[in-house]
Parts: structure tokens; sequence; C-alpha cells
């Protein structure tokens, strides 16, 4: 074999590679953050006042993620406030394992939330809640193991 004919295998060995490779990726979702960005950078500065009122706490919130329940624990000086809000659990790779969780009223500074059914892996929680209707807002990641 000749210097020409291993040049035109080695070309045609490329481009099946790439071929390869664009058709692999076309398989592969690409998930979007979010579907309404405009929305979302309108509620940006809000999230910024509701951030620095939650590190103006004693303490941050602490959440904890296990395949079954989620525990969110409120500093001290809530106690006995009435706590609400929403919290978000969002996979980075994998969309189906969001959800999206309502918190129901609490005046205990603590939240409970059993049979979540959590897949295991990161995921980025955002909380948005409200302490007799002072809103703030957490963001943290986590690995539920």
């Amino acid at each position: 074999m000749n210097w020409g004919k291993g040049l035109t295998l080695a070309l045609i060995a490329f481009a099946g590679m790439m071929a390869w490779f664009v058709f692999k990726a076309s398989q592969n979702p690409m998930p979007l953050v979010t579907e309404d960005y405009y929305g979302a950078e309108l509620k940006f500065q809000g999230r910024i006042d509701e951030a620095a009122r939650a590190n103006a706490l004693s303490a941050p919130v602490t959440i904890t993620l296990t395949r079954s329940a989620v525990r969110l624990v409120y500093p001290d000086e809530l106690r006995g406030r009435n706590i609400t809000g929403v919290l978000t659990l969002q996979r980075p790779n994998d969309p189906r394992g969001d959800r999206t969780i309502p918190l129901p009223p609490t005046d205990s500074a603590i939240h409970v939330l059993p049979e979540v059914d959590l897949l295991p892996g990161r995921y980025n929680i955002r909380l948005e809640w409200q302490a007799d209707g002072v809103a703030y807002y957490t963001e943290e990641k986590s690995y539920v193991p």
C-alpha cells in the first residue's frame, strides 16, 4: 500500500468517527435551566435582597437530604413565627429528577418532608421562604447518597 491510499483511509476513518460523534451528541437531550429567561431576570434583584436577609440571620437554614426525606431547620430566632415557602430540588444532569415541594406552614422552625423519593446524586437546592410575611431566599448544592 502506498502513502496515498493510507492517507485516504485515515481521512475516511476520521470523517466516520466525527459523524459518529455528531450522531451520539444529537441523541443527548440538552435541557434548559429555565424556559422563561426574561421573567427570571426581572426577579433577580428581589432574589438578591431576599438572600441578603437570609444571610443576616444568626445561622443559615440547615437542609438535609436523604433518598426518602428532606429536613429543614431554620435559625432559632424564627421559632414561633409562621414559616411557609417552596423548596425546589434540581438535578443538573437529569431534569426528570427535579422536584418542587410546597412547604406547609409551621411555627416550630423545623420542616420534615417525608416520602420525597429522591434519586441519588447531586442537587441544586433553592429555598424560597417567608417568616411572618418577610421573604427570604437560600440556595445551595447538596448530594443524596
